[in-house]
């Protein structure tokens, strides 16, 4: 049987707005989610916050300005969701896997992200889906 990137779980789903703290008091007031820290990530451009809704977390993302990734967007498709992250084990292994299965990747190293390592698939290697790996931290 041929490698694959096996799935723990889906980590989250992210979730492009203009307003993180106008988002996150929306999930708070109609969803009962609870209080969460919002953290600048500079390296992606970005002020995020992971948020527990039921079984699973939304991961919002605002935007620092218009020319970063997020904010591009925004800018082409408005705000709404933006990837589907997928826990796993290994990630550099699965990323050595993908690569070799011939599936675009948008990093080829993991990188550190706001729950863990991550690294992204490229939409045009899934279905139009901006895919997230993302290897918990221990």
């Amino acid at each position: 049987m041929a490698d694959i990137c096996t799935v723990n779980y889906i980590d989250h789903i992210g979730v492009a707005v203009n307003d993180i703290s106008a988002a996150l008091q929306f999930f708070q007031e109609h969803f009962g989610a609870p209080p969460s820290e919002i953290t600048k990530l500079e390296d992606q451009g970005v002020l995020a916050t992971l948020i527990e809704v039921g079984q699973t977390r939304l991961e919002l993302l605002q935007p620092l300005n218009g020319t970063t990734t997020v904010g591009r967007f925004i800018e082409r498709r408005g705000e709404g969701l933006h990837h589907l992250a997928l826990n796993v084990n290994d990630l550099s292994g699965k990323l050595r896997i993908l690569e070799a299965q011939g599936l675009q990747l948008l990093d080829k190293e993991p990188r550190k992200g706001l729950s863990g390592s991550i690294a992204f698939i490229h939409p045009q290697s899934a279905f139009g889906i901006l895919t997230e790996l993302v290897e918990s931290q221990s």
